[in-house]
């Protein structure tokens, strides 16, 4: 009877005011990027698109159609895309782009794990020029906490440091002082160097702390670009290590260094490739590519 009376009275002490305490939600890393964008309001989310920076395609829908598996592959973040678009199987084409869209979105905003219930970000906010860079803590519960807003201007600078020389048929030039119609040498198919018109320039203001590559190669030859620049073998100088090899000769050091520059450049020279010499060493433009006029020989 004493144990009865006993648990009798605990059951009443629980009921009266000892609950359990309340569940919560734990959000998986793309449902929490979701949660940053709705936050920030994303039509102010900016970032470089990986189709078009550091080398410019026309090809976005074929690139959506080749990654689609491998996207529908990472459940997490698939579930978050379909749930918040609200398509549907099958899938068209015009589908699968708006998918691969969406994944570039989350693949832009990092999260970095701080301790077991949380992740810290970045973000990037405003339009072409001028916006914010946002930085703090978000919990696997959703709970936000930022820590650092400030005043950054937002480009994607993917270019070359405005001391660099271009080679022409002349000779070479610093690449701020081409301008349009100006004959330089490019790559043709066929790997000789001919003579072509630029076709476009690009001038690139640069952010405060905009961090370049200085690359050596043991034949003496050194530039110093953005670390996206793309050279000719589809690698980028930011990706080059010791040793590797780049046109012929080996790389003594690649190595990132502040950038004491205003702007950064590139040009696009006419012809199939877009290749230039830049202080020697072949690279490609990042600038997109149009119909091309006609190559012809360079001079000897």
């Amino acid at each position: 009877m004493g144990y009865v009376l006993g648990l009798v009275v605990l059951l009443g002490a629980a009921a009266a005011g000892c609950t359990a305490p309340p569940s919560t939600t734990t959000y998986t890393e793309p449902q929490l990027k979701y949660m940053l964008l709705d936050h920030y309001d994303e039509d102010r989310f900016f970032y470089c698109d990986p189709d078009y920076y550091p080398l410019s395609r026309s090809d976005e829908q074929t690139k959506a159609l080749e990654v689609f598996p491998a996207i529908q592959n990472n459940t997490a973040e698939f579930d978050s895309i379909v749930n918040r678009t609200g398509l549907l199987p099958p899938f068209s084409d015009a589908a699968k782009l708006a998918i691969y869209r969406e994944h570039k979105r989350l693949q832009a905003i990092p999260l970095t794990p701080a301790t077991g219930d949380s992740f810290t970000y970045s973000m990037q906010l405003g339009t072409e020029g001028e916006g914010r860079r946002v930085s703090g803590v978000i919990r696997t519960d959703g709970t936000i906490a930022e820590q650092r807003s400030e005043a950054a201007i937002l480009t994607c600078p993917i270019c070359l440091a405005e001391c660099t020389r271009i080679e022409t048929p002349q000779g070479s030039v610093p690449v701020n002082e081409l301008a349009e119609g100006t004959s330089v040498l490019t790559l043709a198919p066929d790997g000789a160097w001919v003579a072509a018109p630029v076709l476009r320039t690009a001038k690139t203001a640069v952010p405060a702390g905009h961090v370049v590559v200085r690359l050596e190669l043991a034949d003496g030859r050194t530039v110093t670009a953005s670390p996206g620049h793309p050279t000719t073998d589809g690698r980028t100088l930011g990706a080059l290590r010791t040793g590797d090899l780049l046109d012929g000769s080996a790389v003594l050091y690649a190595e990132p260094v502040p950038y004491d520059g205003e702007y950064v450049y590139d040009l696009l020279p006419a012809g199939p490739t877009g290749s230039y010499r830049a202080d020697g060493i072949p690279l490609n433009s990042t600038l997109r590519e149009t119909a091309p006029p006609p190559l012809r020989p360079a001079p000897s």
